[in-house]
């Protein structure tokens, strides 16, 4: 009868960590006197064999989200459930953002050089502590600054094992991870062992790219065999001397199995200015010349539109409403000839808070008393009363009872942008207003009761009537109008 094999020791920071313990240490860098200025590691060993992993990073020193959820997965392994070993490195490089000096340092090239210069020598004592003797080496990543992103891993997909893993995370796409020279794919190579990226953004019901990260690593970690088991209460592990209270953080929902992408293409913004209308979040499947995003200039001149360069599926897309000429707006992956969509739909974000509605600050909404079921509309508690813009407006009578009001008759546009028309709307002017515009012109608009339907709400509102041709949208919607049923996230658009 064989022999199972027994646990094996591993030694990280010069510390000898045994199977069935976890412990935090630090790995002292060249020049480094004290160990506040070392790089913290954590790593546990089980009590029966396995391959050896190692999870990093930070590893220009600035990604926030995913080292907290490098943290997080730290915090929440116990050794008593893992058939291995698990390397955890927070933040990979020290000399990035995270350092206390106002100037990063240069990014390091792995596997570095023993007899080179102070940079050098760093990076080979951090490939020699984390990335010689693993198994496997997986980099926590996330999109720039101000970008959503769908959760994927790149890894070798010519690599059987690399593939099955990356098929097994519970990522949206699975793609291919280059690897150039000084590269951590490129070390992990050389050191013989799989490499793999997992990043995720904010996108479907998180705003935080953290809990995305932390659950593409668990499923990376499961499908290499380590059985990293999350505990029950989200506690610190038993065995486990790490500094600092556990920190949990929330997992999405795990979508059905990635589809392989073989290319992607970036669509740059051609010009600078506001995003008016982006309609492809992450996960979007767009056909070849669909409209991505309209772009406005700063002079609410001329919509600039973003055009999609081919068929497939939004992998990240801008968070912001603004646009730099040249920068990357959408990254696009194109599937394979005869490849079916990925079966992963985004879920909508979380529309009440609260028990309030919840809007960005800009929504499409509708006017079901004038005909009009579908407009964009600005929302704006700076002012208290709601406008809509219409053209040719007139009186054509007064209605009928005791108050004889003027009955106006107006058109209403269909869409921004667009000079057609609706049929011309007639309806009764409860009364006339002065408004005073924040440029200090005041005028005499008349004030009609009317139905506003935002998301899955419907009440009257008082709406004046004003030209508003040169506004990026043909209604504001003011304070008065949302009352106490709405809750504004101004960072969101198109919420509803």
């Amino acid at each position: 009868m064989a022999r199972a094999p027994a646990p094996r020791a591993i030694r990280l920071g010069g510390r000898h960590i045994v199977p069935g313990q976890a412990a935090c240490v630090r790995i002292r860098l060249s020049g480094t006197a004290t160990d506040a200025s070392a790089v913290p590691a954590w790593a546990a060993v089980g009590e029966t064999a396995g391959p050896r992993v190692a999870v990093i990073a930070a590893l220009r020193g600035h990604e926030t989200a995913a080292a907290r959820a490098a943290e997080a997965l730290a915090a929440t392994c116990d050794p008593h459930r893992l058939a291995g070993s698990l390397v955890v490195v927070p933040v990979f490089r020290l000399g990035g953002r995270f350092a206390p000096a106002l100037r990063p340092s240069p990014a390091w090239r792995l596997p570095g050089d023993a007899g080179g210069d102070r940079r050098r020598r760093n990076a080979f004592t951090m490939y020699s502590e984390v990335v010689v003797g693993a198994s496997a080496v997986i980099v926590l990543r996330e999109p720039a600054a101000g970008r959503r992103g769908l959760p994927l891993v790149r890894t070798n997909l010519n690599e059987p094992r690399a593939r099955r893993a990356a098929l097994a995370s519970g990522a949206a796409v699975a793609l291919p991870l280059p690897a150039p020279a000084g590269s951590v794919a490129a070390a992990a190579a050389q050191a013989g062992a799989l490499a793999f990226e997992a990043q995720a953004g904010p996108s479907g019901d998180f705003d935080d790219a953290a809990p995305a990260i932390l659950y593409l690593v668990e499923g990376l970690l499961r499908a290499l065999g380590l059985r990293e088991e999350r505990g029950g209460d989200g506690r610190e592990p038993a065995g486990s001397d790490r500094d600092g209270p556990a920190r949990p953080l929330r997992r999405p929902t795990p979508p059905l199995q990635p589809a392989l992408i073989r290319r992607t293409v970036s669509v740059r913004a051609a010009a600078g200015g506001f995003l008016v209308d982006a309609a492809a979040a992450p996960g979007t499947a767009v056909r070849r010349g669909a409209v991505l995003a309209r772009i406005a200039g700063p002079a609410q001149g001329e919509l600039t539109p973003a055009l999609a360069p081919l068929s497939g599926i939004v992998l990240e897309a801008p968070a912001r409403a603004v646009a730099r000429r040249g920068a990357p707006l959408f990254v696009l992956a194109q599937l394979q000839p005869g490849a079916q969509r990925p079966p992963f739909s985004p879920k909508p974000r979380r529309k009440t808070l609260d028990g309030k509605q919840r809007v960005g600050w800009a929504e499409r909404i509708a006017l079901p008393d004038l005909g009009v079921a579908r407009l964009k509309a600005k929302i704006d508690t700076g002012a208290r009363t709601s406008a809509l813009h219409v053209a040719g407006l007139k009186i054509v009578g007064t209605s009928r009872g005791s108050g004889r009001r003027p009955v106006l008759e107006f058109t209403i546009p269909r869409a921004y942008g667009r000079r057609a028309a609706h049929t011309a709307v007639q309806a009764v002017a409860r009364e006339y207003v002065v408004v005073r515009e924040s440029s200090g012109h005041s005028e005499r608009r008349p004030v009609i009761e009317t139905s506003l339907q935002l998301g899955a709400i419907t009440r009257r509102i008082r709406l004046t009537l004003t030209d508003r041709a040169d506004m990026l949208f043909p209604m504001l919607i003011g304070r008065t109008a949302l009352g106490n049923d709405f809750s504004i996230d101004p960072a969101r658009r198109y919420l509803t």
